[in-house]
């Protein structure tokens, strides 16, 4: 992610991707305002341009990811062309979920599962990152405590500590893959419901790194507060569907109003995200 964020493309990328998502869940939204007993062609239709739009922007999500595994290979920096390589996989991973679940009109199993495995694999990347972080700060507590005439600058100290960041980060993106694997079983109720709940504090602990993160003097760009709002956003929309999930609706118009609450505020975090995006390309381009 640090290496997508710094390029003016793969960014303007990420853009056209949240545009494109946030076009499906419009399309999502009107679908579950149209569900009715009476008709389902009309909310089966809408809901089905909402999931290939929803496709198309996971597939600008992994140009963005390839345009930065281009840049690294061309300047020959080949360890973070192999960390890029491998979250290409885990976004690849993502899209061919999504595209299952598209082209099965949203009733396939696999697709949320390989696009929890998808998920996993950017967990496993910040992991690493964790580990990585938790060494360096290790040897630098180490050459500290022998050079013990040396003095810290102010400021200095709070920016080697990220480890215990990353480590929550990749935690968050575990949970974050267990809830969205979980969505393979659509008819139980009570899975719903965990899979909301772990969706939510999977996003939730992401937005707390990034918020601890900003805390601490390490993000210090314009778009982070934007981030951070979508973040919350999202948290709310999946607290949201946890409680849709289990509640006992009587009509299926009531169950689309309270859906479309759901995706409503699921589009407002995507949105939130995207303007954060456009933010950090107009950064760039100045």
């Amino acid at each position: 992610m640090q290496h997508i964020i710094k390029s003016l493309k793969p960014v303007a990328l990420l853009v056209a991707g949240a545009v494109v998502f946030v076009l499906g869940t419009a399309f999502l939204i009107a679908s579950d305002a149209a569900l009715s007993s009476s008709s389902l062609g009309p909310s089966s239709d809408l809901a089905q341009a909402g999931r290939w739009l929803q496709f198309l922007a996971a597939v600008c999500a992994l140009g963005a990811v390839c345009t930065v595994g281009w840049e690294l290979v061309q300047r020959s920096d080949w360890a973070a062309g192999a960390e890029i390589a491998a979250a290409a996989l885990g976004t690849l991973l993502l899209m061919i979920g999504l595209v299952a679940t598209a082209a099965s009109n949203g009733s396939s199993s696999a697709g949320p599962v390989i696009g929890a495995v998808g998920i996993g694999i950017w967990a496993l990347l910040v992991l690493s990152r964790a580990a990585l972080a938790s060494l360096a700060e290790q040897r630098a507590a180490h050459s500290a405590a022998q050079a013990a005439s040396a003095t810290v600058p102010e400021g200095e100290g709070g920016r080697t500590h990220q480890a215990d960041l990353w480590l929550a980060a990749a935690v968050g993106l575990f949970v974050l893959a267990i809830g969205y694997g979980l969505n393979s079983f659509p008819g139980s109720g009570g899975t719903g419901v965990a899979a909301g709940l772990l969706e939510a504090i999977g996003v939730a602990a992401l937005a707390m790194s990034v918020a601890a993160a900003r805390s601490r003097g390490l993000l210090r760009s314009r778009p982070v507060p934007g981030v951070l709002i979508g973040l919350a956003l999202l948290t709310l929309a999946f607290l949201a569907a946890a409680i849709v999930a289990g509640l006992a609706f009587g009509t299926l118009a009531a169950l689309g109003a309270g859906l479309a609450v759901v995706t409503a505020v699921e589009l407002a975090g995507v949105a939130a995200l995207g303007l954060s995006a456009w933010a950090r390309v107009r950064e760039l381009y100045k």
